[in-house]
């Protein structure tokens, strides 16, 4: 077995571009035409309350139940809107940021109450690195609907790049709040609490979660699990 510091090293060199992509929601999931769906905001939590984890004691198998609605279930596609956004995937995939950030640009002076174009836009700038930028861009994808737990999902990749590893940790837990089968918030937070937070109970618990919403096809996830289950039953 390799020494966690090693294993969380190779885990960081060689997910980050991954979890990056996977922190990617649907193109049409972010984008609405006219409004925004319409949902009835939950109590806030106390101070005392943030960032508790409450599991049951099969944690993974709770999210399978879940009966509540997805926020970005009910959003418009506009064809117009659909058209630019498979523009700016393949201005992205060429590497063209300046040109496909003029496009989004263009769509947020059309349809300034939109949350895609900005979450768009923080891919970009993280793409590039540029963390302030990104972390600007999301906060205005969230200003339009804070419901959009795809930027969440991402403002948790940026700020974790920052350093800023305990506000990371209380984003992905309201993306995970707002939808709970969202798999990509507990793979994220787990690698969270799995590298930065030096947290093996929560990184487990959430590592079973994402592969019990994803059929546990994803088989690195696999021997991450196995790692942690070893470090933990050797009381690390």
């Amino acid at each position: 077995m390799f020494p966690f510091r090693l294993v969380s090293n190779l885990m960081v060199n060689n997910f980050r571009l991954l979890l990056i992509v996977l922190s990617l929601g649907l193109l049409s999931a972010c984008s609405t035409l006219t409004t925004e769906p319409k949902v009835t905001e939950q109590p806030s939590k106390s101070d005392s309350d943030e960032g508790q984890v409450t599991e049951e004691a099969n944690p993974a198998n709770s999210l399978l139940a879940f009966e509540g609605k997805d926020p970005m279930a009910d959003i418009q596609i506009n064809p117009e809107i659909k058209k630019s956004y498979s523009q700016v995937a393949q201005l992205n995939q060429n590497k063209k940021y300046t040109q496909a950030l003029t496009v989004l640009d263009r769509i947020k002076s059309q349809y300034p109450q939109l949350s895609g174009p900005d979450y768009q836009r923080a891919r970009i700038f993280l793409q590039q690195q540029q963390l302030d930028k990104a972390l600007e861009a999301i906060d205005l994808s969230l200003k339009n609907n804070q419901r959009n737990y795809y930027s969440l999902n991402l403002k948790g990749i940026i700020l974790r790049e920052q350093g800023k590893f305990t506000e990371a940790k209380q984003v992905y837990l309201k993306a995970i709040e707002i939808y709970p089968p969202y798999p990509n918030s507990h793979l994220n937070l787990g690698v969270l609490a799995d590298i930065y937070l030096r947290d093996s109970a929560l990184a487990l618990i959430k590592y079973q979660q994402y592969q019990a919403l994803t059929n546990g096809t994803d088989k690195k996830v696999t021997n991450w699990i196995i790692e942690i289950e070893r470090r933990i039953k050797a009381g690390g």
